[in-house]
């Protein structure tokens, strides 16, 4: 076979071919002239551009350098049984004619720009050469691909297999390429499930659905009997031009499915098949699991084996039906496309989706525990952790999970914990003292000291390698990143203690507290902190445990740059709601009016300030510490399954790692079809959907209401106190809307009052701050000292602190109600409403001992960025998480 490699500059196609040469026996053809650089202004002789000479075995000059690239073509021809790998085709003439044979195999690789100029700037210094700025790398980048008639991106374009370079580990390149072997030859041609498969795509691009493109093929005997795609019934309008009308009505998956007048894809083929020509050992290739209705005339027909690539949310009713009629069915899994995979266990531990995106972020793909059974069979384990150790322990223990994890620990496994995964390596825990833990390391976990600071721990921390050699680190934890803790319990570090025992430490401090942030021995990692949720630096931890890079030694510059302790968090909410046209935007209110006063759409248009998804990812690329996502929009008539936030959640997660907060309908609901459903199970739908923290606003008045009438005795059935005990203090924040109420002297109210330094215009310098239910629009008789000391007692772990008198005046925070709230609790305060520059944040962190502070109109209207509050703020001395680009 022959493999061609092209892509950007440096993009790594020198370094995968050296890899093809010393590892898996390919020879290097190479041509006698080498393609001209078209890209550099001043002259293609620039030598900075020319390429770094591959490296082979044995003698360094080729044998194999032709005058042409037919010449080159012609000798493989005749010798094409044997491995041979070029850089060197660079024109669209040449590469048609090379993808006419049937052993050329063209593959394209890439890298982040910024990555790319990095290496090729490294490459100029090992040459004694000036490397040039990014604007003048990119420029010549943009050439290379893009340039009229002679640009690379035609080649690129035309790839069949396409790689992506994003690391500056050659370990790690090479462990990938070993994982996706170029060089069997299994993809010069398809096998039959691909062929069929690929048939299957295909035939779905005919689709008129408006709901989804599914595509089918039955085939006998490798031969095909006939074809179907999903659409209206011939003599009908398609789909897409309105001849389905629940189709096009958008309504959500099992809603009106009996007024649907769409074919499935597989009915299509069926009919179009017919009895007759079906018969035995007829195959059934899908590009989705059929549905119910499907399964049954599957059967009926005598298909024998169904093979399906994508999963529909009746898998497992349908596979059930299969297996009782005798039917075998299968997932197509492309064998060079499959990623390889870590088993996850989930014993319900909240926001799983979140650390299965960012597992496939870093090239794996996760298979599910189900069984113990399933245990014995991982290679490498995961167990997450948020909530209770108590519930953790007891779930594992009640689904028969501990016998086989630490079966698994004991063989040398790969075993990772995380939060309460960590936990539950030790002795046990003062959370739940009669539960015990897997025992591995005889340290019980405790409670942090609430005296001096809030409880539970939330925020970026350190993770600081404890050991002598400080230039080391494992599992690529670095000092100068940080990393994201929520727990109010925590393994509390005595110097020398565990080290003497062979285990590898870093440690974080909160307060005057220092405690155990990562540990690793031998084959086992562990985690106080969420790699999930801890942006790049948490991506990198994940992938070198994935891949077995458990120690690094680290530059310089990386350990110059540590700073241990707690930041100071900057977070992003974006008001969500649909607009007048029924899309859903980020708004943004002048005291929680979101309509616009002035302008085009003056007289009562909904603000537009942008796209949910596309917003939470800028604001997470400028470094925001978290996202907050409150949904001011009631879908009444939607079923709470399709509810729109709960896919903004799925979408957001994909590509933001780190914590989302979801605001707006937790509590008791009653769904479309008339079904009560708990404010748990809906904080559960948010959770599965990649939320980490729910916010409670109105019910949580209404509970407090109750708290206070029933003599401060909790019911046990709120939203607060059943979510928490579920998933964690730390996942329930109670979001409060208080205004300001003056009075002449305190006496004059039963509330708790302040002496204000900003009197109103009457001269009435006493307040008291009165809650809101109901986007502020209807107020009740408590004040904001009663609510949160209400809700901490029930079980909330923060308060988003709002404040309707601010609210859109970018005038800044309020620094009084701030005060206030804080002297009242124990618990972590969000400050929010007001913000209106960087300043207003140095103030708010200098005057009050707030935990974090939120901003929304400054940033959706581009008038700040976070980054550069972040930065306002490191320049006025704060400690703050700055985002990184590369893992």
């Amino acid at each position: 076979m022959l493999i061609g490699l092209c892509g950007g500059i440096c993009a790594g196609k020198h370094t995968i071919a050296e890899y093809l040469i010393q590892h898996q026996g390919f020879q290097l053809l190479e041509l006698a002239e080498k393609p001209p650089h078209h890209f550099a202004e001043d002259s293609d002789d620039d030598p900075r551009l020319h390429a770094s000479e591959i490296k082979r075995n044995g003698d360094s000059k080729s044998e194999f350098v032709f005058q042409t690239a037919d010449a080159l073509l012609d000798f493989v021809t005749k010798r094409w049984q044997e491995r041979w790998v070029t850089t060197d085709i660079a024109d669209g003439t040449t590469l048609d004619r090379f993808l006419l044979r049937p052993f050329f195999l063209l593959v394209s690789v890439d890298a982040p720009v910024s990555l790319r100029w990095k290496r090729f700037s490294d490459r100029c210094w090992r040459r004694q050469l000036d490397p040039p700025d990014l604007e003048k790398f990119v420029l010549w980048n943009d050439r290379h691909l893009y340039q009229k008639d002679i640009g690379r991106v035609y080649l690129t374009d035309k790839a069949q297999v396409r790689l992506f370079n994003p690391s500056s580990s050659l370990d790690e390149l090479h462990k990938s390429l070993k994982t996706l072997d170029l060089a069997d030859e299994q993809r010069l041609r398809p096998n039959w499930d691909q062929y069929f498969m690929q048939l299957a795509s295909l035939a779905a691009q005919r689709s008129n659905c408006m709901k989804r493109r599914v595509g089918c093929v039955l085939v006998r005997e490798c031969r095909v009997i006939s074809t179907g795609y999903n659409g209206t019934p011939r003599h009908l309008a398609n789909c897409n031009e309105g001849g389905c009308p629940r189709c096009n009505r958008g309504d959500g998956g099992g809603v009106g499915l009996s007024t649907c007048l769409c074919l499935h894809a597989e009915e299509n083929a069926l009919l179009e098949a017919g009895r007759e020509r079906i018969r035995e050992g007829a195959i059934l290739y899908c590009d989705t699991c059929p549905c119910l209705t499907c399964t049954v005339k599957i059967t009926q027909v005598g298909i024998s084996e169904v093979v399906y690539s994508q999963g529909y949310n009746m898998d497992k009713d349908s596979a059930a039906i299969l297996e009782s009629a005798g039917v075998r069915l299968r997932q197509f899994s492309p064998k060079f496309f499959a990623m390889p995979t870590v088993h996850l266990l989930d014993y319900v531990a909240g926001n799983i989706r979140s650390l299965v995106n960012a597992i496939n972020q870093v090239g794996y793909e996760v298979e599910w525990v189900k069984s113990p059974e399933d245990v014995k069979n991982a290679d490498k384990l995961i167990l997450p952790g948020v909530g209770h150790f108590g519930h953790c322990l007891s779930q594992l223990e009640k689904g028969g999970f501990l016998g086989p994890i630490r079966e698994h620990i004991s063989a040398g496994k790969p075993f990772m914990g995380i939060c309460v995964g960590l936990q539950a390596l030790f002795q046990g825990s003062e959370e739940d003292p009669n539960v015990p833990g897997l025992g591995l390391i005889p340290i019980h976990i405790q409670k942090f000291d609430d005296l001096t600071k809030s409880v539970p721990h939330i925020g970026w921390n350190s993770a600081l390698n404890t050991g002598d050699a400080k230039e080391q680190s494992f599992y690529g934890l670095r000092p100068s990143s940080k990393y994201y803790y929520v727990h109010s319990y925590a393994a509390l570090y005595e110097p020398g203690v565990l080290e003497k025992d062979g285990w590898s430490v870093a440690t974080a401090t909160y307060g005057e507290q220092e405690f155990i942030g990562a540990i690793s021995r031998g084959n086992i990692f562990g985690t106080q902190f969420h790699p999930e949720k801890s942006g790049v630096a948490g991506l990198r931890a994940i992938r070198a445990f994935l891949t077995g890079d458990k120690f690094q030694t680290l530059p310089q510059e990386i350990l110059a740059a540590q700073k241990d302790g707690l930041t100071r968090r900057v977070i992003a909410c974006l008001d969500v709601r649909t607009n007048d046209s029924g899309d859903l935007v980020v708004t943004k209110g002048d005291q929680y009016d979101v309509r616009e006063k002035s302008g085009v759409d003056a007289g009562g248009q909904v603000r537009n300030l942008g796209k949910p998804v596309d917003m939470a990812k800028k604001y997470y690329e400028q470094g925001s510490d978290e996202v907050t996502f409150l949904n001011i929009t009631s879908f009444r008539n939607c079923p709470l399954a399709d509810t729109p936030m709960l896919e903004i959640l799925r979408r957001t997660s994909e590509t933001v790692f780190v914590p989302l907060t979801i605001g707006g309908g937790i509590k008791d609901a009653v769904d479309t079809d008339g079904t009560h459903v708990p404010a748990l199970d809906v904080a559960t739908m948010y959770f599965k959907s990649g939320a980490d923290k729910v916010s409670i606003g109105s019910d949580a008045v209404f509970a407090a209401e109750d708290y206070y009438q029933a003599g401060k005795k909790l019911s046990g059935t709120t939203a607060i106190e059943t979510i928490s005990q579920a998933y964690g203090k730390q996942a329930v924040v109670v979001s409060v809307d208080p205004k300001r109420v003056y009075v002449d002297r305190p006496e004059d109210t039963h509330h708790h009052t302040l002496k204000t330094a900003y009197p109103n215009a009457a001269g009435q310098s006493y307040c008291w701050y009165q809650c809101t239910v109901k986007g502020g629009r209807e107020t009740r008789d408590m004040d904001v000292r009663q609510l949160v000391q209400a809700v901490e007692a029930m079980g909330a772990g923060e308060i988003l602190l709002n404040c309707i008198d601010k609210d859109g005046s970018n005038s800044g925070f309020d620094l009084e109600l701030i005060n206030d709230v804080k002297a009242s609790i124990k618990i972590p305060v969000i400050a929010s409403s007001g913000a209106g520059n960087p300043g207003h944040f140095a103030e708010v962190f200098n005057k009050t001992s707030t935990d974090a502070a939120l901003g929304a109109g400054m940033f959706h209207r581009g008038e700040y960025t976070v980054s550069e509050v972040k930065d306002y703020l490191q320049n006025d001395g704060f400690l703050v998480r700055q985002f990184e680009a590369e893992i």
